[in-house]
Parts: C-alpha cells; structure tokens; sequence
C-alpha cells in the first residue's frame, strides 16, 4: 500500500468529534481510565464517559485533599452510540508522586481517584501484560486479581471489548457490531484502571468496520495516548517506566493473517520502532527493552499460530537492538518461547529458569484475559501464516511452557546495582491466582 494513503490517513485518525455540551445532567462520571503520557514522570491523563452530553465537564487534581489544578477537558462523541467521552491531561506534574484527582459536571455527582506518576530515577516495580479481554465473568475476576497484586501500570496489547466481533474482517456486517460493549468494558476495568494506567494498543478487533479508514476512530475516541509513535499512527507510541522502555505497535499494519491494515504505514513503522529501540538501548538508565502489540510472532496455537508478515519485518529489528521481551495477544492462552535470536531457540528456559536476555528474546502469548480459551496448542507441530497468507508447517522447537487457560502475566523489575544485574521476573497466574508459570529475566 502506498505511502500516499498514509499520509491522507494521517489527519482522519486522529481527528475527533468534538462535543459542545448543551445541558447538565445528572449522571455520574463512568468508565474512568488513566493513561500516561510520552513522559509518564510527569503527564496524566484523566478520561471517563457520561451516557450524554454535560455542562461544565472539569476536572481538579493535587497532591493533598485541597487538590488546587484545575485540568482544562475535551469532550468527544462516538459513533452509534450517546455516549461522550472525556480526557482532560495534567502536565507539570512530579516524578514518583501520588496525586489526587477529582471529576465533576454541573448536576452531577462527582468521582475521586488516585495516581502516581513515573519515578525519577530507577526503581523496583510491577507490570501486568495481558491482551483479549471482552466483557465477561473471567475478565472481571482479572480485574480483581489486579488490584490483589498492585501493579504499577498495565501494557495491553489489543482486543480489549469485542465490540466489533468480526475481528477486523467485516463479515456480518453491523449484525457483529455493539458499541456500547466499550461501555461495558470501561465499567468493568474501572475498579483497577481509575487509579493504575491502562496503556492500551490495537488488536484485530478494533479495527471496526465503519470507524474510518483503519477502523481505529471508536478507540481513539475513547484513550488519549501518547502522542509520540509513527506520524499518521496515533496507536503507536513509546514511554519510559524506572528502567523500562515500553515501545507499543501496530500490528495490524504488519500482519499477514488478518491483512485488512496490512501496509498502511509502508515502512514508516519499521524505521521509527528502529530508531526508538536505538534511542532507548542507549538511555544509561534503560536496563530492558519491552515491546507489546497483538499478533503473535511465536505461538503454537493452532486457532492463529504465528505470524509469518511480523517475524520477516520486525524480528531482524529485536534482534539488533537486544529487545528482552515482546508481549502479544491474539491467541487465547498463556505461551512463553526460549529465549530466540535468527529465529531458533539460543537456550532452554523452563519453569523457574533465571536466563541472560542478551542471549535472545523472550515471546510471551498472554491472550487468556477473558475472551474464550483455545485450547489447541503445544502440539509438536503448528504454521506460520506467510507472507502470502499461506499456513506454512512448521516445528514448535521455540515453546517452553503453553497453558490453555486463563490468566495475566505480571513483571516484578529491579534496576541493576553495584554487583548486581537487572532482573525482570515473570510470573503468570491463573484466575483464581494460582502460579502457572515463572521465569526471570536477568541483564548485565
């Protein structure tokens, strides 16, 4: 695809429906989610839905109960559905402090909540990583197994309501379509997502038919990201966390399993991931490199498998610039790879195993968040969808642990010390918090 639609794209993504609010209402603030900025020490911002339109949206925010900021607030409609949503982002803010924060309208009953900003310099912290999530009895539960295990932010790498199910297809037609399922899903991760940031990517699914030219238009109404990814692709953005550096995809501009994005970017993707893996590897704070999006790059499950379009153009790119970990969805279970470098296993890397992420990198599969299990993999045999969108066979040497069930994975990361490596340990759990899986990550 040529870069031309590219940069007629460029403006239609990001452009929002702007809101004017008429009138007051009385419903309260919902569906309230945060979201880092491009400098997550320092940028916040605040989002959440009313089921109308409102007068005088405002939000305050402090580091006391006096709180003492008033946040200016933009307001966006959505197609088919009433519901508008707002994002108001707080600038200026302190490394590593805890703010309060306070969402009113006039008529309306008003939502406080908490954040804490990025630290300064590094320190030990949690992630969760999880894609494929819906609204369901197991994604609720997951919800609550996160707020038991107090992460620092969430990285969620696509399909997060379904509310589109024809997953990016169309087939269907507007039979597959039920906006108000986001609704529903910003509700039920609130409890978790009003105080710990969400930071969201694509995943087939939101690719919704109707929602412009990508399909993105009914996400990007409803997160701020960023802002600092690929021109023309507001989904892509980077930040840094203590001593991580999170790089956030599209994969769908580079997947041949589901090619409706497929080349949209060109290769603009391929040379700004390039660039900001460079950059991040040489920030003397940056101990590892993490990269989310939702098509998976190793995986035996037989539903999806792996995808042939992201290996060719992506992996020579990890490689080069020692990526320690990729976090994908898609397929709905739990799978983590050896460590991989040219496409082979460098080392095995069992349960428990503690590995030198210079060695290779580590793909992770952490599908399981909700949406129905697919319970065909870890077979000795899967494919990998081409660059032509040919099933290829081939041999599942990379696997080390497959789990079809549901579950989150969370990341305990210490900075490196005198004498002391970095580590990043993953643990994976199971709904009802069982360990499925642990492996440690160690650099320098």
């Amino acid at each position: 695809m040529s870069t031309s639609r590219r940069g007629l794209l460029a403006g239609a993504a990001v452009t929002p429906l702007l809101w004017t609010p008429p009138g007051a209402s009385a419903a309260p603030p919902r569906g309230v989610h945060l979201v880092y900025g491009a400098d997550a020490r320092r940028t916040m911002t605040i989002s959440w839905a009313t089921p109308g339109s409102v007068a005088r949206p405002e939000v305050e925010v402090g580091r006391d109960r006096g709180l003492g900021m008033s946040v200016p607030v933009r307001s966006t409609g959505s197609r088919r559905t009433g519901t508008v949503y707002h994002h108001a982002t707080v600038r200026g803010l302190e490394p590593g402090t805890r703010y309060r924060y306070r969402i009113t309208h006039r008529g309306g009953a008003l939502r406080t909540g908490t954040f804490t900003t990025a630290p300064a310099r590094p320190v030990p912290f949690r992630f969760a990583a999880f894609g494929d999530m819906g609204v369901n009895a197991a994604a609720a539960a997951h919800v609550a197994l996160m707020n038991k295990q107090q992460p620092d932010l969430a990285f969620v790498v696509g399909d997060l309501c379904y509310a589109d199910s024809s997953g990016g297809t169309g087939a269907g037609g507007p039979q597959t379509q039920d906006f108000a399922t986001w609704d529903r899903w910003l509700r039920q991760i609130e409890p978790s997502a009003r105080t710990t940031p969400w930071m969201t990517t694509v995943g087939n699914h939101e690719m919704e038919a109707g929602n412009g030219e990508l399909g993105y238009d009914g996400y990007l109404d409803r997160f701020r990201l960023p802002g600092n990814g690929v021109q023309g692709a507001p989904v892509t953005y980077s930040f840094t966390w203590s001593n991580v550096g999170f790089v956030a995809l599209d994969g769908n501009d580079a997947s041949s399993e589901i090619d409706r994005n497929n080349g949209y970017l060109g290769a603009a993707q391929d040379r700004w991931l390039d660039r900001r893996l460079r950059e991040l590897r040489a920030d003397p704070d940056v101990d590892f490199l993490v990269v989310g999006f939702h098509n998976c790059v190793y995986c035996t499950n037989l539903v999806h498998g792996s995808d042939g379009g992201i290996r060719a153009r992506w992996e020579p790119i990890f490689d080069r610039h020692g990526v320690d970990l990729v976090v994908n969805g898609h397929n709905h279970c739990y799978e983590r790879s050896h460590p991989m470098r040219a496409g082979a296993p460098v080392v095995e890397a069992g349960r428990g195993a503690v590995v030198d992420s210079r060695r290779g990198t580590t793909y992770l599969t952490a599908g399981g968040a909700g949406q129905a299990v697919y319970p065909t993999g870890g077979l000795p045999l899967s494919y990998v969808t081409d660059e032509d969108g040919l099933r290829i066979p081939e041999a599942t040497t990379y696997a080390s642990v497959v789990e079809n069930t549901h579950s989150l994975a969370f990341l305990d990361v210490t900075p490196r010390s005198a004498g002391r490596p970095a580590t990043m340990r993953l643990t994976a759990l199971a709904t009802d918090g069982t360990r499925i899986d642990r492996v440690t990550l160690r650099r320098g």
